[in-house]
Parts: C-alpha cells; sequence; structure tokens
C-alpha cells in the first residue's frame, strides 16, 4: 500500500468516526427535546372528568341564558290540567324551544302546514307554566294519539306508559293569554243500534296522521281527551257492527260508537270505510252456492301476517266433489271470482268493496295472459297506485300453481299482500308491506 493510500484511508475513517459522534449527538438532542415537549404537554393536559364537567357547565350555563332571554328569572314552574283542550289565537308567538337556542317554529314550518290552518286543525293540551320576571310561558302539545299496534288475535286498547306523559316532546311554548279554550266535542248523540259494517281499509293515511285514518278504531273519540288510543280493525271484518252513539269533534270529524256480537268495540270514524245496513258474506253474496254445494274456507296463517291485517281468505266452492269456482278476499279486501274447470281458469270476475262487478275476462279454452284492474281515477286506489294483478298456470318457489292475485302497491314499502292457489285447491297466503308500522 503506498503512503498516499494509506493517509486517505485514515482521514476516511476518521470521518466516519466524526459523522458517527455528531449523529449520536443529534439525536440524544432530538430525544431530550421530544422528552421535554411530551412533559409539557403532559402537564398542560386537562383530565378527561374534569374536561367533561366544564363541557356540562358550559351547556348548562348557555341554557339558563337561552331561558333567561325568553323568560327572565324563572320563579315558578306549575303544571296544568291537561284534560282541557285549547286553541291558539291567531298570530301567536310560538316558541320552539325554551333552554335551546331558538329556532323556527314548527307550527310555522311549511313541511307541515301554516300556523294559522294549525289553529284550524288541532287542539292543544297546557302541560305546565313556567312564570318568570320577563314573561310567562305555557309548555303546550297537540292532543296525543297512541298506536296500540295490537294484532287482531288480542284486541284491545292499553295505555302506553309515558311517565305522566312527559315522553313526547312539548309542540312549543305561548303565552297564557294566547290559549282560548273550547269544547273538544261539537255534538253527540245517541243511536238505536243501527247497523254498520266495515267494508275496506284506508291505507292512504298512517295512524299518527291527524287526519284520523279510517283505518284505526280508537278508545275515545279523538281529539277530545289526552293520549287518545288506538287500535286495528282488521278483526272487525267479516261481522256485523251496530252504532250506539254518534259524535263530532270541533275539527268536523264524526265518529261512531259500535259494537259488535260480544260486546263494545270503539269509536271509528264516519267514512267510506263503514257501510250502513246488514252484513253480508262475500261467500254468499258472489259464490252463488247451491244448498248441495260444499264451500271451504282457507284464511291467512297468523305466522304469515304482516301486522294486523286479517283481511285475505280463500272461499272454494265445491258441486258433486269438483272444485268449480273460488272466491279470494284479498289484502285490500276486494272479492275476485274465478271459474274452474279442470286445470284450467275460464273466467274471472273482479268487484268492488259492495259487491258491484267492475271487470271481467273469459276464455272458454283458459286464461293465459295476466290481468290488471284499473282503479278509477281520483279514488283511494288511484292514489296508492293500488290495483289488483292477476296470473294464470305460473310456478312459484318450484311448485306449479293455478292462479295467483296480488293486491295493493307491490313497493317493499307499502301495503301489499299475495295469494297463490294450486290445483288442488290449497291457497297460499301472506302479506308484506308497511301498513302496520311495525
Amino acid at each position: 500500500m503506498g503512503k498516499r493510500q494509506w493517509h486517505g484511508w485514515v482521514i476516511g475513517l476518521v470521518l466516519v468516526l466524526l459523522a458517527g459522534l455528531m449523529g449520536h449527538s443529534i439525536y440524544q438532542r432530538y430525544t431530550k427535546q421530544q422528552h421535554a415537549v411530551a412533559t409539557n404537554t403532559a402537564k398542560r393536559t386537562i383530565p378527561a372528568q374534569l374536561l367533561s364537567q366544564q363541557k356540562l357547565q358550559y351547556r348548562t350555563h348557555r341554557k339558563l341564558q337561552n331561558m333567561q332571554a325568553k323568560l327572565g328569572t324563572l320563579q315558578k314552574v306549575v303544571p296544568n290540567d291537561r284534560h282541557i283542550a285549547y286553541r291558539l289565537t291567531k298570530h301567536t308567538r310560538v316558541y320552539d324551544e325554551l333552554i335551546d337556542h331558538e329556532k323556527t317554529s314548527s307550527l310555522n314550518n311549511a313541511a307541515y302546514v301554516p300556523y294559522d290552518n294549525h289553529n284550524e286543525r288541532y287542539n292543544f293540551m297546557a302541560v305546565r307554566t313556567y312564570y318568570g320576571s320577563k314573561q310567562t310561558l305555557v309548555g303546550v302539545r297537540i292532543y296525543d294519539l297512541y298506536n296500540t299496534f295490537k294484532p287482531w288475535r288480542a284486541p284491545g286498547f292499553y295505555q302506553l306508559e309515558t311517565n305522566d306523559f312527559d315522553e313526547p316532546a312539548m309542540t312549543g311554548y305561548v303565552r297564557p293569554q294566547d290559549l282560548r279554550e273550547v269544547r273538544p266535542i261539537r255534538s253527540q248523540h245517541r243511536l238505536n243500534h243501527v247497523p254498520y259494517y266495515l267494508n275496506t281499509f284506508d291505507g292512504e293515511h298512517g295512524p299518527n296522521d291527524y287526519k284520523m285514518t279510517t283505518m284505526r278504531v280508537w278508545n275515545v273519540i279523538p281529539g277530545s281527551k289526552p293520549n287518545v288510543t288506538g287500535g286495528d280493525v282488521s278483526h272487525l271484518l267479516y261481522q256485523q257492527l251496530y252504532a250506539t252513539k254518534e259524535a263530532t269533534n270541533n275539527q268536523g270529524r264524526t265518529y261512531l260508537y259500535l259494537y259488535n256480537a260480544t260486546g263494545p268495540v270503539g269509536w271509528i270514524r264516519k267514512s267510506h270505510q263503514l257501510t250502513r245496513g246488514k252484513f253480508v258474506n262475500p261467500a254468499k253474496a258472489l259464490l252463488h252456492a247451491k244448498s248441495t254445494d260444499t264451500v271451504r274456507l282457507q284464511t291467512q296463517p297468523v305466522k304469515n301476517q304482516h301486522g294486523y291485517h286479517y283481511a285475505q281468505r280463500v272461499y272454494n266452492l265445491y258441486r258433486h266433489h269438483h272444485w268449480i269456482r273460488s272466491l279470494t278476499m284479498s289484502y285490500l279486501y276486494y272479492p275476485t271470482v274465478f271459474d274452474i274447470h279442470g286445470d284450467k281458469i275460464t273466467a274471472v270476475r273482479f268487484y268492488d268493496h259492495h259487491y258491484r262487478l267492475i271487470q271481467q275476462a273469459h276464455n272458454v279454452h283458459g286464461l293465459k295472459k295476466v290481468i290488471e284492474t284499473h282503479p278509477k281515477v281520483h279514488t283511494l286506489d288511484w292514489d296508492n297506485d293500488n290495483a289488483r294483478v292477476v296470473d294464470f298456470n305460473l310456478k312459484h318457489k318450484s311448485k306449479r300453481y293455478l292462479f295467483s292475485i296480488q293486491d295493493g302497491d307491490p313497493d317493499p314499502e307499502d301495503t301489499y299482500g299475495t295469494i297463490y292457489v294450486n290445483r288442488r285447491g290449497h291457497a297460499l297466503m301472506w302479506s308484506s308491506g308497511m301498513a302496520s308500522l311495525e
């Protein structure tokens, strides 16, 4: 090795050692700095429990400020008699919140109805009065409608647990002078067991709709008392009902108090859903059975029912041991009659709720094409896009069926039912959709 090369190697080694020493020194300084930063950060960190307490104190302070802006200093809170019905005077100032930041009241929200129209429709209860140094406000709530969601096999009423009825949110807060006491029942009189029967469902309005859907039966007149409780009517189909009282509330809706063979039923709105007169069994009215014929009934099993609905049935007519005719009562309580010859459907007739013929088709060689009814314009079925659809000689889940009928809107979030009948007359029935709001 030359002398010059040896000197170069020594210089390189010295440089490597110096670089290593400098790197180690820099790393130590960095580590000390990070440790110092972590130590200082730890000193400045607020314990989680203390931070939570500070946030709670801030929210409480803010809510007190919001309430003081409306009431001033709160002096006392007095509960009200919730069985007194009120209307609100026009152009009432309604506070949406008492302790939260004020927002536009839902009473003035276009998504509901204009406030002045609100006063025309709803009764309010006064829940409690807040006395303040600046002004006094009353917490009000629209008269509540509770739904029992009870199926037909266990009809009846029960009151939901509401902890002194405080669970539902307040509708708003108004001044006492803006409350006007009203009589919730405009008129009421007795009836001498006037005969009625249910002829249909109303699938247009949900049970919490303040149009007081005709699909419910109520324990008292809706709008007349707080926390009215409603139930389903499907267990009241296919039977005679009698009205013993009639009442009209101050919202202009008339209700009948009904009995059946076993006792009182409740209040049902007087509407197209109720027909005055004697109930006639659809099989007797539409199958035209002779005294020597046999009629066999099949009803939808409870396990295949969605929610309450008890309407679906199939009546098979046998003459000399031959199956010659079927009557289906579909989901929305519509009757459809099928004439059967061998393994063919030779005729189908569609009826309305009053057993009036509205559409028919026939072919002696057997119907094959799908047939759909077309509801009249501006009827409930037309609004809801409800139609009966009949199919023939079809396959479903690897099984062959003579015919099927679907009633209602097939949208999975709507209300509909389906009936399949095989060549031996056995019916497969189920219902689905959101009609029960379960």
